[in-house]
């Protein structure tokens, strides 16, 4: 039976381990002992076959490295980190009988499964795992979808950047009128209030945020843009209906 090493008893380290644990054995290491499951991170590699990084992106390349000095041999080293460009260089540092991948789930911790769910597999270069990587997760019910670091990278400060950073801005001009931009909002102010306010709970949301960079100028831009707005990739009638389909979950 496949056993998965989880390092990180954050939020979305302890939810992988209850979907994993549906399946495999599973065990989170945390430096925090109340959240940890083992007592060392080399107790956790020796009872592991899979050994996921789920720490803060920023962080887990410190996590890949200190990796490298134990027994990885065989093992599948990946991490879940939301951007890659922070964790990449340090599995360099594993030797060449690891196996290593790249992933990044396509959702949070409150998701209700992982069955379904678009979980982005990525190889390592130099690095062979990734088609473990695929198994496992596809094992696990996700919905796997191959890409590459490159693109990964140029399209998450967009997807995950961006809408980070304008969630926060909307949080804080809301905030700043409530109860009265509540009175006299509308569904689309529903909407996005519910998302805005959703990422206060996010201790990284700032960080996420902050790697929007360039995006945010574009942003800026595309404000002040007049003119016909460019053609939909997605039917417009059928965004507007799961539109209405998303505000009546919320209650509205």
């Amino acid at each position: 039976m496949t056993a998965v090493g989880i390092v990180g008893g954050g939020r979305m380290g302890l939810w992988l381990k209850r979907e994993i644990s549906r399946l495999y054995r599973a065990a989170v290491y945390d430096i925090d002992r109340a959240k940890s499951d083992v007592g060392t991170l080399d107790e956790l590699v020796e009872l592991s076959d899979v050994i996921i990084v789920a720490v803060g992106f920023k962080e887990a390349g410190d996590v890949v490295k200190s990796l490298s000095g134990l027994d990885v041999c065989g093992r599948l080293v990946l991490d879940i980190a939301t951007f890659k460009k922070y964790v990449l260089p340090a599995y360099a540092s594993l030797p060449d009988c690891a196996l290593a991948a790249t992933a990044h789930p396509m959702f949070g911790p409150g998701a209700d499964t992982i069955r379904g769910r678009k979980v982005v597999v990525m190889e390592v270069p130099g690095k062979s795992g990734a088609d473990r990587a695929r198994a496992f997760f596809e094992s696990l019910g996700a919905s796997v979808v191959e890409g590459s670091v490159e693109e990964h990278e140029r399209f998450v400060k967009y997807t995950i950047g961006l809408s980070y950073a304008v969630g926060l801005a909307l949080a804080r001009i809301y905030a700043e009128r409530w109860p009265l931009v509540e009175k006299y909002g509308g569904t689309s102010f529903r909407y996005l209030s519910v998302y805005a306010f959703s990422l206060l709970g996010d201790a990284a949301a700032p960080l996420y945020a902050e790697e929007a960079g360039e995006a945010v100028d574009e942003f800026i831009k595309a404000l002040k843009e007049k003119g016909k707005p460019p053609a939909p990739p997605v039917d417009p009638d059928e965004a507007y209906r799961l539109f209405y389909e998303a505000l009546s979950r919320l209650g509205y």
